[in-house]
This record gives C-alpha cells, sequence and structure tokens, in this order.
C-alpha cells in the first residue's frame, strides 16, 4: 500500500499579530486525501490541532514562534510522516514600523495603496487601486488579476516567475505591483512592474533587499547588511515623487544605518537607528524639510513618524532634555498639516509633549501627555482648526478616541462627550440638512448619535474604568503601554466591552460589544451614502451577531461577524452600485459571502484634497476558508466573480 506524503509544506501570509496566515503544503500520493492532520505549534510546543488551514494569531503571541506541520493521510486510512513548515518569529508592527504609527497615519506605511485602518496583516491580498495580487496556499503561486493600467497583466515572464513561489512578498503603489522574491538562500531580488516602473536602469540593484515601502507612485527599499560603501537604501518610479534617492542621503546613511522609510503620498522620509531622519521626493509633500524643521530636528532623537497625504510629523525626545517629555516637528505642505505654529507648539509643550499624532488626509491632531487634552493644525477647513466645540472639548483633555476621515475629525473624552470638526456631511451625521451648516461639528450636533454614544459610555462605566487606569503622576513608565487607556485611539477595551471607531472618506463607524463579544450598539454618521447610516435590516442583522472584523472603502463598510453557530458571514453597508463602491453585495455572490470568510481586502483610491460629487471606484474581496475569494463593487473596473486561483 502507498504512503502518502506532504511536501513543500509552508506558511502564507505574514506573521504579524493579528494576521490570518494558512498552512500550506502539496500531498503526494496515487491514493486520494483525506482527513489529513494539521497542527499548529508555538515555541515548539503543539498549540493547536486543527481542521482549518488557516490560523489566526493573537496578539498575545507576539515574540513567540511559529510553525505549522501537517500528518497527511490518504483515503485508505494510511498514514504518512508528520512534516513542518519553518518556524518563523510573530512580530507586532511591520518592517520596523509600529501599530501605532502605521494606525495613526493617513497614508498606508505598510508597502501597499491604501488608507484608513485598519487593513488586514497577513498581506495574503495586496492590492493597487484597480487590481489586485493575491498568494495562493493550493497552487503556492502568486495570483495577479485587475486592470492593466494599474498592473493587473504583469509581463509574461514575471507572471510565470511567480508560480511555484509561496515566499513571494507583495507590495503596491496606485498602478504598480513589486514582488520580493527568493533567489538562492536568504537573498532576495525586487521584481517590478506598472505604469511607474517602466525602464528599470541596469545599474539600480534590485538584490539583497530586506525591506520595502511604497507611496502613490514609487517603492523605496532598505537593503539587507550591503556590503562597505554600498548604498543602504533605494528607490524607484517616479522620479520626482521619491523614485531617486539623492546621493547626499546615500552618503550620511552610510554613518547612520537606517531603520525604516515612511511615506506620504509622493515622498518618503528615512528613519535612521540614531533617531535622524532625511526625507527626498516631491518637496510639498514632505520631501524637502525645512530649515525650521531641520534645526528641531537636530535636537530630537525622533522615535516615531505619522503622516498625512503630504506631510510627516515626528515625534521624539529632545536629545539634552527630558527623554520622557515627547517633541513634535512637521515638514511638507503647510496645507496638508507640514507646518506647526509656535502658539500650537508651545501649548503641547506645557502639557509635557504629545502622547500621540492622529492624521487625516490634510491636517494632524495631536493627543498631549498631560491631561491628555487635543489640538490641531493643518488644512483649516478640513481638521487643521477646531470649532468651539472641539476646542472646549479638547481642553477639558481625557481624549480617549480620535479618528479621521478624510476631510474631518471627530473625538471622545472618558465621559463620551464628543466632538466633530471639519468639512460637513464627512465628520457630522448626515449632511447639510438645511444647506446652513458648514461645519462637521454643528451637523452631529444635530444628530441623536452624540447623545446615544455619551449615554454608552456611562452605561459600559468608562469613565470609572479610566479613573482607576490611568497614570496618576505627569511622569510614570507603563511596563504594559497596551493597557494604558487611550493606547490606541481608535478603540476602548474595557472589562465591561470594547468600543471601536472606524472611518473612510466621508463617514464614521462605531462598534460597542459586550465584554463576551455580543454587540452592544452600533452607530453612524457623515454622509448616508458614504457609510454615515446604517440600514434598518443591515443594523438587525448585526445587533443579533457577534462582529468579529470591520473595514471599509472609500465609502462603504464590510463587517465579518458570527451569527448564531455560522462564523465568517460578510455584511456590507455605504455606497453601492450607483457610487462605484461596494456596500451592496451583488445577488449572485450573496451565497458565498455567508459563511467562512476569514479577512476583507479593499481596493480603494487616494481621495482628492477637497471633498467633490465624483466617487471613486472602490471595492472589497473577500477572502474564504477555502481558497476562493469573493470580488464586488468599482463599479465598471472590477469584475463581480467569485475567483478561484486554482483555476487561472
Amino acid at each position: 500500500m502507498s504512503i502518502p506524503v506532504a511536501t513543500n509544506v509552508t506558511i502564507i501570509g505574514e506573521a504579524v499579530a493579528g494576521a490570518v496566515v494558512r498552512g500550506s503544503y502539496f500531498y503526494v500520493d496515487d491514493v486520494s486525501e483525506r482527513d489529513s492532520i494539521y497542527r499548529w505549534y508555538i515555541d515548539g510546543v503543539n498549540f493547536l490541532d486543527a481542521r482549518s488551514l488557516d490560523f489566526q494569531i493573537q496578539a498575545s503571541l507576539s515574540g513567540a514562534k511559529i510553525r505549522f506541520s501537517v500528518t497527511p493521510m490518504n483515503a485508505d486510512g494510511e498514514i504518512g510522516i508528520e512534516t513542518f513548515s519553518m518556524e518563523i518569529a510573530i512580530v507586532n508592527g511591520y518592517q520596523n514600523i509600529s501599530d501605532e504609527e502605521h494606525r495613526n497615519s493617513f497614508m498606508s506605511q505598510r508597502g501597499h495603496c491604501s488608507y484608513y485602518v485598519p487593513d488586514p496583516n497577513d498581506k495574503v491580498f495586496v492590492a493597487s487601486a484597480l487590481a489586485f495580487s493575491l498568494t495562493d496556499g493550493k497552487t503556492q503561486s502568486v495570483h495577479v488579476r485587475g486592470r492593466a493600467d494599474h498592473a493587473g497583466e504583469p509581463p509574461q515572464a514575471i507572471r510565470d516567475y511567480l508560480k511555484n513561489n509561496p515566499a513571494t512578498r507583495m507590495f503596491s503603489t496606485e498602478r504598480d505591483f513589486g514582488a520580493l522574491v527568493p533567489v538562492l538562500g536568504s537573498t532576495k531580488r525586487l521584481l517590478l512592474w506598472g505604469t511607474n516602473m517602466a525602464n528599470i536602469p541596469p545599474q539600480l540593484d534590485l538584490n539583497n533587499i530586506k525591506y520595502v515601502y511604497s507611496n502613490r507612485t514609487a517603492v523605496a527599499f532598505i537593503y539587507d547588511n550591503p556590503a562597505p560603501g554600498k548604498n543602504t537604501i533605494g528607490a524607484f518610479g517616479n522620479a520626482a515623487n521619491g523614485g531617486v534617492v539623492p546621493e547626499d542621503i546615500q552618503r550620511k546613511l552610510l554613518f547612520d544605518l537606517p531603520k525604516a522609510i515612511y511615506a506620504t503620498e509622493s515622498a518618503f522620509s528615512v528613519l535612521t537607528h540614531k533617531g535622524n531622519v532625511y526625507a527626498w521626493g516631491n518637496a510639498a509633500a514632505g520631501g524637502s524639510i525645512s530649515q525650521a524643521a531641520e534645526n528641531y530636528l537636530m535636537a530630537m532623537k525622533v522615535e516615531r513618524i505619522v503622516s498625512t497625504a503630504g506631510a510627516f510629523c515626528a515625534i521624539g525626545p529632545q536629545t539634552v532634555n527630558d527623554p520622557e517629555i515627547k517633541h513634535v516637528v512637521a515638514w511638507g505642505d503647510a496645507a496638508n498639516g507640514g507646518q506647526i505654529s509656535s502658539e500650537v507648539l508651545t501649548y503641547i509643550l506645557d502639557q509635557d509633549g504629545v502622547e500621540q499624532v492622529v492624521a487625516n488626509r490634510n491636517a494632524f491632531c495631536a493627543i498631549t501627555k498631560y491631561r491628555r487634552r487635543a489640538i490641531s493644525w493643518g488644512a483649516a477647513a478640513y481638521g487643521g482648526t477646531m470649532n468651539e466645540d472641539a476646542k472646549r472639548l479638547a481642553a477639558g483633555g481625557n481624549i480617549l478616541l480620535c479618528r479621521g476621515s478624510a476631510w474631518a475629525f471627530c473625538m471622545f473624552n472618558n465621559s463620551g462627550l464628543s466632538a466633530s470638526w471639519g468639512q460637513a456631511g464627512y465628520g457630522g451625521l448626515a449632511g447639510q440638512d438645511d444647506g446652513q451648516d458648514n461645519d462637521a461639528g454643528k451637523v452631529f450636533e444635530k444628530s441623536g448619535e452624540k447623545y446615544r454614544i455619551e449615554a454608552l459610555f456611562d452605561d459600559m462605566h468608562v469613565n470609572d474604568w479610566y479613573q482607576q487606569h490611568r497614570s496618576p503622576t505627569r511622569h510614570k513608565a507603563n511596563c504594559d503601554p497596551s493597557a494604558t487607556p487611550g493606547a490606541n485611539l481608535g478603540e476602548i477595551v474595557t472589562p465591561n466591552g470594547i468600543i471601536s471607531l472606524y472611518s473612510n472618506d466621508s463617514s464614521f463607524f462605531m462598534v460597542a460589544k459586550e465584554s463576551d463579544g455580543r454587540t452592544k450598539d452600533l452607530f453612524s454618521w457623515g454622509q448616508p451614502t458614504g457609510g454615515g447610516a446604517i440600514p434598518q435590516n443591515t443594523r438587525q442583522v448585526l445587533m443579533a451577531s457577534q462582529i468579529t472584523d470591520v473595514h471599509c472603502t472609500n465609502g462603504a463598510y464590510g463587517v465579518i461577524s458570527t451569527q448564531g453557530f455560522v462564523g465568517g458571514v460578510v455584511s456590507a453597508f455605504g455606497g453601492g452600485t450607483a457610487y462605484q463602491d461596494a456596500g451592496d453585495i451583488p445577488g449572485e455572490l450573496q451565497e458565498y459571502v455567508r459563511a467562512n470568510v476569514s479577512g476583507l481586502y479593499a481596493l480603494k483610491f487616494l481621495p482628492p484634497y477637497a471633498p467633490t460629487g465624483a466617487r471613486s471606484a472602490s471595492a472589497f474581496a473577500a477572502r474564504r476558508t477555502d481558497g476562493q475569494y469573493v470580488v464586488w463593487g468599482g463599479g465598471t473596473s472590477v469584475t463581480d466573480e467569485l475567483y478561484n486561483p486554482v483555476d487561472s
């Protein structure tokens, strides 16, 4: 009798806290496979026997090492030898960029074309604006599909190379893809194609690359242990937008090694291990550091960087002063938050510096360390200047939630009191009711949601929890930052439940859950056709569900939940077909998202500087546990389909 064999055992996806990775292997035997045994090992200990190849990495596993094994079994009951994947480390953040920096930036800082948070951490599916790539566990190949003008049709030579290369890591700009592929041993080479990736010069070294980052039209990368005297970073794409690294920066990095590279729409900034920062690309988008900012940076050791679409904000202590006081300095277009006034800076420093900085498209909002007050700067009409209600709330401090839509901010304090400021209809509940209100806060004030949320905070005893856990002194080290109230400005986790705040181009969505995961309440405000209103039937279903994940397109939300005994159910609301968006799931595809969806990904465009009547095409792709994908939205630019990579 034959003995089944498992070969090419590997883990598909990035082993990052919060990701859903997938065990993959090839089955070899004359007799068909049945009931093979899958196991996941954490630090060498059998953690879980599973029927599913997908594994959800909990945040508590950060720092551990994960390994997948399969014991093949055939239909005759013959069992083969347990075969293992390589052991890989589970990390927080990505490519030396922390989760905080990523979620507080408007631009994705994880090397792919995306905006807003959250994005799935696994990077099994990576999209440009109108095309996508996915790494399939059954074929162990990368499949690319979508509009040719958005890199959806790679050259045949590259398409062939991506077959049977499960270690490939994918990256994207708005119209380009990059594939980091293994060559020999640990050596990696970057393959590039798309609108901005033509005419790659032969002298550009695309070998031995460790990390890859991207903005809207270019990629930047860090080399892995380059030889002495060789460049430590590189870039390619639109030269004016960061596709070429200036020689003076290359020289500086020879003696001050790069740690991570951050992106705005059309510029890059590199943070070094010594805490210095250098920038290049479009000067109006942060590619040039002003002399005033440069002087300030010289006295700082930068620890974190957050970006809008057109400016950077660096956070860190001054080298000769109190290391617990975090200073801020910004550069880029002043109309994108690239200039901090002396008044704003003085206000921040009087509050012992910043705790965090969060961005929307064109502005920043800082939460101070002492008393957790808020102050914003950038494009005045789009969140850079607070209205009077927001100023009063900010002055009172204790801000726990703060998030931006494209052109507005919304924040909540420990008592559930809230304020919104920026463009009406993009941070208020229902747009301009009578045509008179042009401020988001005035519109939000008229909504019932504002007061229902205040009642929610009272019912969940958020203030009691906050008073028990907040730091009682102005200087206090906390060995567990995640337990500190306000550590995540998009989520409050208390013993009584969880409150999560999400946003897209034109709306906000809040989910409140009981401590056992049941939905406690739902809130939505902003443009009704952009996710600012939850349809009654969708609301009823979600109130009877356990919500496990929320993602967004430009103008819609997608929710994964457990309904009764069925897990992985997708609900969507917001802009639908009429708005080239994914708020409506086509009838012929609904049966495929009624169960067994493990991830939800979006294809998005960068919203314009100012709101317009036009909508950007935007779509969802649901990853099923059987390896198929359900794609919908995007108007005529995206094909609504059940996509099976095995058939490609």
